[in-house]
Formats: C-alpha cells, structure tokens, sequence
C-alpha cells in the first residue's frame, strides 16, 4: 500500500532533520522542528520534486506544518489536469 501525503512528508522531513519519521511531529511547526529558513527552503524545492507540483511558499506557511503542508499537497494535485487515455 503506497504511503499517503502526510507519510511521504514525514519521511523526507526526517530525512532532512537526520532523525528517526517517529521523531517528527506533522503537527510542530517547520521552525520547531528544527528546519532553519535555509533548510525549509530545500525542504520545498524537495516536496515540489517529488510530487511533481509547484508550491506558493508563501501559501505553504500559512499552516506551516507538515500536516498543513500535505492538505496544501493533496490540493495542487487534485488541481493537475488528468492525463488523457490514448
């Protein structure tokens, strides 16, 4: 089963802070957790790769945490059009 939004971002955040996914809290905010603006910007650049989308960093921190972050996530990509069947 594949992992959801929230669990991809958990793994990648934990990735980043060099801890354990269990260690990180998707309710802390970006700060909190320890990622200075430096990291958080590598952090987005990363989310914006994996999940193919481009992300407003602005909008990103309006709920600046990773639970926030995979709502905002699961939104650009419910917006992408669908690729059409040949």
């Amino acid at each position: 089963m594949p992992l959801s939004t929230l669990e991809q971002l958990t793994v990648m955040a934990s990735q980043q802070l060099g801890t354990e996914d269990t260690a990180v809290d998707v309710h802390t905010g970006f700060t909190d957790l320890g990622l200075d603006s430096l990291m958080l910007v590598d952090f987005m650049f990363q989310v914006e790769d994996h999940f193919d989308i481009r992300i407003d960093h602005d909008r990103a921190l309006e709920q600046p945490t990773l639970a926030g972050l995979a709502r905002l996530v699961d939104a650009l990509m419910a917006q992408r059009p669908t690729a059409l069947a040949a």
